[in-house]
């Protein structure tokens, strides 16, 4: 018991600061108005928030048409939406980009995000069990699937942990983050 309560308390410590001020952050109306700048495959952090639910931050893709894909909670599983229904999120986003990505990969990605429409949202402290996957896990499962098919490691979990969070994806130096101009 004494762990676990340790563990939220490191969690909470860690979960206070809302943005990482070394990336570019924008309002998602911002992000919503430079579509044209984003890409297949780009990956959207969303800064941390006050809810319970909110203070690891949230992680997407997007997919071929730029729609957000996301498992974004529970009851919910995989969700595609097209990016203007953030309009009114009172949190930031950061956008990053993997470096080098090519057509081989962003093809393979997309059938691996194709792959996750049919699991289910949970939580595992295991970042390499798909059978559930939460907002992170799912950033970081599909691009690692991806990679072993055409023959490269990609690993965004900048911290190697058990478990692999949005803020974790977010600093991998795998990743650029992407400056919208």
């Amino acid at each position: 018991m004494k762990k676990i309560i340790m563990l939220l308390m490191v969690l909470l410590l860690v979960s206070c600061e809302s943005i990482d001020p070394n990336y570019q952050w924008y309002t998602p109306r911002e992000v919503i108005s430079k579509i044209d700048q984003l890409r297949p495959g780009d990956i959207l952090i969303l800064s941390k928030g006050s809810r319970f639910r909110e203070m690891w931050g949230h992680s997407v893709i997007l997919n071929d048409e730029k729609k957000v894909v996301e498992f974004p909670g529970y009851f919910s599983g995989y969700q595609e939406v097209p990016l203007y229904t953030w309009a009114d999120l009172e949190r930031k986003i950061a956008v990053f980009r993997l470096k080098e990505m090519n057509n081989e990969l962003k093809t393979e990605l997309m059938k691996e995000i194709d792959l996750t429409i049919n699991k289910k949202y949970g939580i595992t402290f295991d970042k390499n069990f798909d059978k559930r996957l939460y907002c992170s896990q799912f950033v970081y499962d599909v691009f690692k699937k991806a990679g072993n098919t055409v023959g490269r490691e990609i690993d965004l979990d900048s911290d190697g942990g058990s478990w692999v969070m949005p803020f974790d994806i977010m600093r991998s130096d795998m990743l650029e983050n992407v400056i919208l101009e």
